[in-house]
């Protein structure tokens, strides 16, 4: 509902997802996209404060699943040429906490 998504994010439920939320935080993610309640405040990218409440990623181009958010994080490019959205390099440890922390995100 409208009301629920202009509420902060949920806070992590778990250590993964404690972890996943120092991630993004210690990254340059932070530089393009907003997560209310949180210090990662920039308004270049889309707001991720309650990503995984959406149906689709990248402007409807994959369906919101796990598989397709680490593909979209690690090489959009690859997924949809020509978005804005840069490849990040993250070890599999980081990027499935950072998974962990944005599935929650509802």
């Amino acid at each position: 509902c409208l009301e629920a998504q202009q509420h902060p994010a949920v806070a992590p439920g778990d250590a993964l997802q404690q972890r996943g939320q120092e991630v993004l935080l210690s990254s340059a993610c932070v530089l393009c996209h907003t997560i209310r309640g949180t210090p990662a405040g920039a308004k270049a990218a889309p707001d991720l404060t309650h990503l995984a409440s959406r149906q689709t990623l990248a402007a409807g181009t994959l369906y919101n699943t796990p598989g397709h958010l680490a593909g979209w994080i690690v090489d959009a490019q690859r997924l949809k040429p020509g978005n804005k959205m840069p490849p990040n390099s993250l070890t599999g440890s980081d990027l499935q906490a950072l998974l962990a922390y944005l599935t929650n995100l509802k």
